[in-house]
């Protein structure tokens, strides 16, 4: 398994344009817009490198900056509609979506790689769940492209 930095690189190499970073003002700007006052470090170290663009990872899917701004909203309009099917455990952070009908959290964002679980709207059971962010960042630049 690749570290972050390492698969930034990796996917440089494929893409040199595909991968972007983002500033440590606009991490804040994400936190803020949130609502925690710190990110798991993993997920500091994927926005450092690559939370504008990624290359085909996560390629679709609204994970990046400046889009995911707006993720809180948006994960509260996924849940009030999946109501008494799905819930958000307490720690979670919903970071990703996809097409509005799946959604990605890290379980628990005081843990600095935390587990990520990715469920589908209407159905209580994870679609899949990875031990850890870095491990999510990994199947997905293995995998082919698209929703894994």
């Amino acid at each position: 398994m690749h570290r972050i930095a390492e698969l930034a690189e990796l996917i440089r190499r494929e893409e040199p344009d595909g991968v972007r970073g983002i500033t440590t003002e606009q991490i804040s700007e994400i936190q803020e817009a949130w609502g925690v006052s710190r990110l798991p470090p993993a997920c500091t170290e994927f926005l450092t490198h690559m939370g504008s663009c990624a290359g085909r990872v996560l390629r679709g899917t609204d994970a990046f900056f400046p889009v995911i701004l707006q993720m809180k909203e948006w994960a509260g309009e996924f849940f009030d509609e999946n109501a008494g099917i799905i819930s958000l455990p307490g720690e979670a952070l919903v970071f990703a979506m996809h097409h509005g009908y799946l959604v990605y959290w890290m379980s628990d964002t005081s843990s600095p790689d935390p587990e990520v679980v990715l469920c589908t709207e209407g159905d209580p059971s994870p679609l899949r769940i990875w031990p850890s962010f870095t491990a999510f960042l990994n199947s997905h630049y293995i995998d082919e492209p698209g929703v894994k």
